[in-house]
């Protein structure tokens, strides 16, 4: 056809030169010869503190790593100390696979304070393939340059990605530093080092899982589900599935990446050909093409505990209805904090859910697990959500929820199952 050979070219020229400009200012920061692209922690923070935070963690401590961390004058705004405090409040609770999160967090943690070379590269490699319109504006700029890096260094999960799978930071952190209380409390982590990126196309909810389509083999997978699709713009993530004990055997090392199914493909075919960092270009690839906008790759900041997002002071309570909120209202004036009132508000949820179907019931099952992570908030689902019409609806419950959170479901159950006389849940343990 005439008009498209006139206008294919044209098309085909802007497309080269756009990811010839991209590949040149890759090139530069790669290559850049700034000593260090990540800087030192600013001033207001106390490096010794920090040092020390981190030395508690490789013993297993988070009490210990918390308290060191906040005498470290940490940022106010970093939400870091609350990720830390969840795991703290799941006490005894909290599951192995979240020990390992942690390791991982802490291994990060180590190589920056440690100003571990692997970490500026990773900066580099992320800040070449990934932004390219923030690089542009500050490549002449040594000082802005720096920035930049150390700001993605410490904001874009990515570089602590390259940094501890790709250039091998967790393995030896794994070797060298975590000791044996920390080690004990994790899940398979020896085995989490060698987890490959991948691209899964999301399937279906099945029970407590995630039934995801591996793009690169072809094969069925299952996941545990906590919140990795709940909050995904795509119908398809990029990340690193690790194993674990308990069922369903894999679980995502951390929150993937949720994009669309064509750029999934892209990663898969690169993912493929084997060759070093080819699915950090392939994504490359689909921002400079224009399927992407920079920063598309980024990822909220999880709890180890729960793929959903932290929640914001100002984002709480905003999506509830107008009845949900005349029910926190409720709650909170029957003497239960913020926390707790959400918390229980969300559970109730649940039970509708669970008591329209159980897929209902298996979308929901990552704010349920969220849910019950809230201090006391155990306690009170045990006053005010076991009427006697919810047993069969806490057991539903329990059968689409990981195994920490599933006893006590049950506990629940059984609790409304004798409502009019039977023993408390405090009476009747817990897991």
């Amino acid at each position: 056809m005439p008009i498209s050979r006139k206008r294919r070219p044209r098309r085909s020229s802007n497309h080269s030169r756009r990811r010839a400009a991209h590949a040149q200012r890759a090139q530069h920061v790669r290559e850049r010869s700034i000593r260090s692209l990540v800087e030192e922690p600013p001033d207001g923070y106390d490096l010794d503190c920090l040092s020390r935070a981190n030395d508690a963690g490789a013993r297993g401590d988070a009490e210990a790593s918390l308290a060191y961390e906040l005498a470290g004058r940490v940022i106010v705004e970093s939400p870091h100390r609350f990720v830390l405090q969840d795991l703290i409040d799941h006490g005894d609770r909290a599951p192995a696979w979240a020990y390992s999160r942690w390791c991982a967090d802490l291994a990060y943690r180590s190589m920056v304070l440690a100003q571990d070379p692997r970490t500026d590269l990773a900066v580099r490699c992320v800040l070449g393939a990934l932004y390219p319109d923030s690089v542009a504006r500050v490549l002449d700029d040594e000082v802005e340059l720096r920035v930049l890096g150390t700001t993605v260094a410490a904001g874009d999960h990515l570089v602590g990605d390259l940094a501890l799978f790709e250039f091998g930071g967790f393995a030896d952190y794994i070797t060298e530093r975590a000791e044996a209380g920390l080690l004990d409390r994790t899940d398979r982590v020896r085995d989490w080092a060698g987890a490959e990126m991948r691209a899964y196309e999301f399937v279906d909810f099945r029970g407590c899982r995630l039934v995801l389509h591996d793009l690169v083999t072809g094969a069925e997978v299952e996941a545990l589900n906590i919140g990795a699709m709940s909050e995904a713009s795509g119908d398809a993530l990029i990340g690193r599935l690790a194993p674990i004990t308990s069922e369903p055997g894999l679980i995502f090392a951390a929150l993937p990446i949720s994009v669309d199914l064509a750029t999934a493909q892209t990663v898969a075919e690169a993912v493929r050909t084997s060759e070093p960092l080819a699915w950090l270009d392939a994504l490359s690839t689909a921002l400079v093409d224009g399927r992407q906008e920079e920063g598309f790759h980024r990822t909220a900041y999880t709890p180890f505990t729960s793929d959903l997002p932290m929640p914001t002071p100002a984002a709480e309570g905003a999506a509830y209805t107008e009845e949900e909120a005349g029910r926190i209202t409720d709650l909170r004036a029957k003497g239960y904090s913020a926390e707790v009132a959400n918390a229980l508000a969300v559970l109730e949820v649940g039970l509708i859910s669970a008591k329209v179907s159980d897929r209902a019931a298996a979308v929901v099952s990552p704010h349920i697990v969220a849910a019950f992570g809230a201090a006391a908030a155990f306690e009170a689902a045990a006053i005010e959500c076991t009427g006697a019409e919810t047993a069969e609806a806490w057991r539903v419950l329990a059968a689409v929820v990981p195994d920490h959170v599933a006893e006590r479901c049950r506990i629940l159950a059984r609790h409304a199952d004798s409502v009019c006389g039977g023993p408390a849940p405090a009476q009747q343990g817990r897991n």
